[in-house]
């Protein structure tokens, strides 16, 4: 298996500006390496004090070899990062980068090592008193010694820099996978905290139901609904589907809960047979039209009425309708507005939020409509195919 080079260096990572003038800790890395690079070439001829002119002359140009060797190793190598960023805009195996980037190093060391042999060969010519034989002619030996000791500098040093940034790119990895798990972390611990608060409210209404007198059968009938009504809640937040039997408990606790309050005006009748009991629905569907149907219908009315939910299978698909007092005219008033008190009117996002669930869960073939039934009720009806789009059956108790 060979290696992968997976050093991203996009437009967005590397624009123009930073891929040509590079960062500061890149010029303190090249600096530091080629001035390394000259103490090194350098220092060992520095340590014979020359004996005349003619051998001072001559370590002048030496030191000027030298000082180029790192001055053309510097220009050249940035260059090559240049180009080098241009190739790893995306994964490459080494073998393919090699060859890619061969061609690239011939070039440069090519040009460097010319120039190296035309400025210090100028620089050997203008010394008088060479000693007999010394060569100052361009020669093809010395344009090869140069030309190995540069492709080798530019092998070496291309070898650095992606070992460099494959350090680096190794290190954000990691770095991420903190951060990410850290994230997880504490996400988990919102979630447990989310969990306590609940549980520390339902432990406090039982407390409290386990306060009130036996004899005080409503308050304690009420603070068990409002508890299960608020477990029910729990759990939607974490499933995307419920079956239509837990559902109907939830409206069933609704129901008994807001019968405290009004009473005989509030009657209300479930019809669902087993098979539609057993069907998918998205938790608080059903309660949320239920709610509305008391809101807009049994809060409205004098004499209160009747709310009727009914599910049935039909083929593959299952329809839900819930019925109760009222009429369109009220729904259809608008929101709020002046000299209307809130609840005269609907603002229908909760039917809208509804219908977007149906679909992200259903697909288009969901739908939920309202009509009028005579005069005086309106029914809200649901229709649901057979088969979840996108989330199969999860969410549902098998």
């Amino acid at each position: 298996m060979s290696l992968t080079l997976d050093l991203p260096s996009s437009p967005a990572s590397h624009p123009p500006r930073r891929r040509w003038l590079g960062t500061p800790a890149y010029w303190a890395c090249q600096a530091v390496g080629w001035a390394g690079m000259l103490v090194a070439a350098a220092g060992p001829i520095l340590l014979y004090p020359p004996k005349d002119d003619l051998e001072r002359n001559l370590l002048e140009v030496a030191i000027l070899d030298r000082v180029l060797l790192c001055v053309f190793g510097l220009i050249g190598s940035h260059l090559l990062r240049v180009v080098w960023l241009g190739f790893l805009r995306r994964r490459r195996s080494l073998l393919s980068f090699s060859i890619r980037a061969f061609p690239w190093i011939l070039a440069t060391t090519v040009l460097q090592s010319f120039w190296m042999q035309v400025i210090v060969k100028s620089g050997f010519m203008a010394l008088p008193d060479l000693p007999a034989g010394f060569v100052t002619d361009w020669t093809l030996h010395g344009f090869a010694e140069d030309f190995s000791f540069h492709f080798a500098l530019m092998v070496i040093w291309t070898g650095f820099y992606l070992g460099v940034r494959s350090y680096r790119r190794h290190q954000q990895v990691r770095l991420d996978e903190v951060r990410l798990l850290a994230a997880a972390r504490e996400a988990e611990l919102g979630a447990l905290k989310a969990q306590l608060n609940p549980h520390f409210l339902f432990n406090s209404l039982n407390s409290l139901r386990a306060l009130l007198p036996l004899e005080l059968e409503r308050p304690r009938v009420a603070i068990t609904r409002l508890a299960d009504l608020l477990r029910a809640s729990l759990l939607s937040g974490q499933e995307q589907l419920v079956p239509l039997a837990r559902e109907l408990e939830t409206v069933e606790n609704y129901l008994a809960l807001e019968h405290l309050r009004h009473e005989e005006r509030l009657r209300w009748r479930i019809e669902a047979d087993s098979d539609a009991r057993g069907r998918p629905v998205p938790p608080f569907l059903v309660q949320g039209l239920v709610e509305n149907a008391v809101k807009h219908g049994i809060d409205r009315s004098e004499a209160g009425g009747e709310i009727v939910v009914a599910a049935r299978v039909q083929g593959a698909a299952l329809r839900l309708t819930v019925s109760g007092p009222g009429s369109l005219e009220v729904l259809d008033a608008g929101p709020v507005g002046p000299g209307r008190t809130r609840g005269e009117a609907s603002t229908r996002v909760g039917l809208a939020n509804a219908r977007a669930r149906l679909a992200l869960l259903f697909g288009p073939d969901a739908r939920l409509a309202l009509q009028a039934d005579g005069f005086t009720r309106v029914v809200a009806e649901v229709f649901i195919p057979g088969i979840p789009l996108g989330t199969g059956r999860e969410g549902v108790d098998s």
